[in-house]
């Protein structure tokens, strides 16, 4: 654990350089890409799992996905600027990172897992809103601020899947509207996606508050 966290403040490389390492096949970039992808993937992904295998799959499919787009040239370095090749053979530079196509990815893997299980008739895939009954424990040596961070993230991750997407991409990766739409071509309409955004942080919000309130957590 200490010297994969000393590796990582020695060797950082740019999405540029990412990609740039990946296509010349160097080794090390390689290896530094798949562990902060996984490291990121970790800390950003919160949605609810019900084993780790499952969580695993989901990285390892949305990885693979994103390798591929740069092994196969559809993602490469022009002008110093990531571009992406579009369906129209015309390339585009990337407004997004390398880790918000991850995420991205990621996302779809998950609603496809979901649906794959819903139609095997798994019992623990009820509504997410089941989950909102769930009591958070507090540990007794845990730091106030970082249980309210917990919080937080649990309570994200007992938002419905769509809500827990848009304040997933808001917030913490700190996409805009535009970008957002872009990744959920379902949200057509900007004005929608942000009253959505809103409904959402409304409900988020009630929940959090609830549950500080049942631990004596100020807000």
């Amino acid at each position: 654990m200490i010297v994969e966290l000393l590796d990582r403040k020695k060797v950082q490389y740019t999405d540029c350089q990412v990609v740039k390492g990946l296509h010349g096949h160097d080794r090390r970039t390689e290896e530094w890409f798949y562990r902060e992808s996984k490291r990121y993937f970790d800390n950003h992904f919160h949605q609810v799992f019900f084993d780790d295998d499952r969580r695993q799959e989901i990285f390892q499919t949305a990885f693979v996905k994103l390798w591929l787009e740069m092994e196969n040239g559809r993602i490469k370095v022009i002008d110093d600027q990531m571009c992406r090749q579009q369906q129209n053979g015309e390339w585009r530079v990337m407004t997004c990172s390398l880790n918000t196509f991850l995420m991205a990815f990621a996302r779809t893997e998950h609603r496809e897992l979901v649906r794959r299980l819903k139609e095997d008739g798994y019992p623990e895939l009820e509504d997410t809103v089941n989950h909102s009954q769930q009591p958070i424990a507090m540990a007794g040596d845990e730091d106030p601020e970082d249980l309210k961070n917990r919080i937080v993230d649990e309570c994200i991750s007992q938002l419905s899947p769509r809500c827990a997407d848009i304040l997933t991409m808001f917030y913490y990766q700190q996409m805009t509207l535009d970008q957002i739409m872009e990744q959920r071509p379902e949200n057509t309409s900007k004005n929608g996606l942000k009253t959505a955004k809103n409904k959402c942080m409304n409900t988020l919000r009630e929940r959090v508050v609830a549950e500080f309130r049942k631990l004596n957590l100020k807000a």
